[in-house]
């Protein structure tokens, strides 16, 4: 009986039509979403080297960043990350106000490079940000950058 049961299911089973991928579209179902990319802000007081945001306590309430992008301030690491741009490319720049600290710019390039894959046949690539005037360093890190500016 359980020999006949079993031969019933590898009946049914191999009988059954199976999943083929589309060959009209292979790229179908594949989705492109980048991993979201941020610009780390770390303000350090170039006379002290402390921390500025942390410091004078500035939260992310405190701070207008204007054209409107999302960001936050971490009160652990007193960093301000601004999630920016990256779906299109462009040159895109924002006005940093921070009260008590003053106002920076925030300025960077996407550009569209052709990748050689069929599905996904170009992506945009962030450029190395530019802030204000103050003297500043930049570091990449994973799909972010960490800028680090003397204030």
């Amino acid at each position: 009986m359980k020999t006949t049961l079993l031969l019933f299911f590898l009946a049914v089973i191999s009988l059954s039509p199976a999943c083929k991928k589309n060959e009209a579209n292979p790229c179908e179902g594949l989705v492109g979403v980048p991993a979201p990319t941020a610009v780390v802000l770390d303000f350090v007081d170039k006379e002290t080297g402390e921390n500025i945001l942390k410091t004078k306590k500035i939260s992310t309430s405190d701070i207008t960043i204007t054209p409107e992008v999302g960001f936050r301030v971490d009160s652990t690491s007193g960093t301000l990350a601004v999630f920016i741009e990256q779906g299109k490319a462009g040159a895109y720049k924002y006005a940093i106000k921070i009260p008590s600290v003053g106002t920076t710019t925030l300025a960077y390039i996407n550009e569209e490079v052709v990748t050689g894959n069929a599905c996904h046949p170009t992506k945009i690539v962030v450029g190395e940000p530019i802030v204000g005037d103050d003297p500043f360093t930049v570091a990449k890190v994973s799909t972010n950058f960490v800028v680090t500016i003397k204030h």
